[in-house]
């Protein structure tokens, strides 16, 4: 199955207003979504972009969409950006103004229950997971991208990443045990690029944490679990995103919900394609 196909497929069943919660509410889907609006094909972009307007067009899906990672830096960087097609510029501008403008109705996702519906993705109920950026220093163009790329992939641990080439960084949101130092090591195999988490400290500045794989150390912090210290929090998500240690699971049998053949093959790939 190609990545055209299963977007194409998100798309068919997010049309349906009655599949849209779970969509939201599958600890996947959306993830997914947000990796292909950095496609280098314009029309899985433009596809991702018309399922996430359907998404949006359900109030109380809006909140929850917001505050997914990578969700409005990409939606802005397809906007801003000169290069991009201008039938997907307008399609970005329109999903971005949809989950900006505030809306009463909205609420976050882990308020609502949505019975009958099978879980395809696990991760509703399980242990929390974590978001670490990082600054990737000769993170610049398609083909660092793409060797950072290759490297993340035998991360054990990674759920989801996303890129912000503009600032040189990388977004990672995985499990509640992968370690920053892990990713800035798996970084510098590249030989060419070099890594250091950025968090913020207690007057919301941003801080550099390197862990000996950058050019130069900006704290003390190099060996990070010789001595417990406290470490400033990672940057903040509004709402809390729920992980477990695999991203995708089979649909329930026999549930019957329309589009469930969708959704398992869609999980399959994306099983395949964005967990290591």
């Amino acid at each position: 199955m190609d990545v055209l196909k299963v977007v194409q497929q998100l798309r068919d069943l997010a049309k349906e207003p009655q599949n849209r919660v779970t969509i939201i509410k599958d600890q996947g889907c959306l993830p997914g979504l947000i990796l292909f609006l950095d496609n280098a094909d314009d029309r899985v972009v433009l596809t991702a972009l018309e399922a996430l307007h359907y998404l949006a067009q359900l109030p109380s899906n809006r909140l929850t969409m917001k505050n997914e990672l990578g969700m409005l830096i990409s939606l802005k960087t397809l906007v801003s950006r000169p290069n991009t097609n201008p039938e997907v510029r307008k399609a970005a501008q329109k999903v971005h103004s949809m989950l900006v403008v505030p809306a009463t109705t909205a609420r976050p996702l882990s308020q609502s229950r949505v019975a009958g519906k099978g879980n395809v993705f696990l991760g509703a109920s399980n242990k929390r997971a974590q978001v670490i950026m990082l600054h990737i220093h000769g993170l610049t163009d398609a083909n660092t991208r793409r060797m950072v790329e290759e490297e993340l992939l035998n991360v054990r641990g990674i759920v989801s990443f996303t890129f912000d080439l503009s600032h040189q960084r990388c977004t990672i949101r995985g499990r509640a045990d992968l370690k920053p130092q892990v990713l800035c090591e798996a970084i510098a195999k590249t030989m060419i690029m070099s890594a250091e988490q950025v968090v913020r400290n207690e007057q919301g500045e941003e801080v550099f944490l390197s862990f000996g794989t950058a050019p130069a150390a900006r704290s003390g912090l190099e060996k990070e679990n010789s001595t417990p210290i406290q470490l400033p929090s990672y940057l903040p998500e509004d709402l809390p995103a729920e992980k477990s240690a695999k991203a995708v699971a089979t649909t329930d049998g026999g549930s019957g919900d329309r589009g469930g053949g969708w959704l398992s093959s869609v999980g399959n790939f994306l099983a395949k394609s964005f967990y290591w």
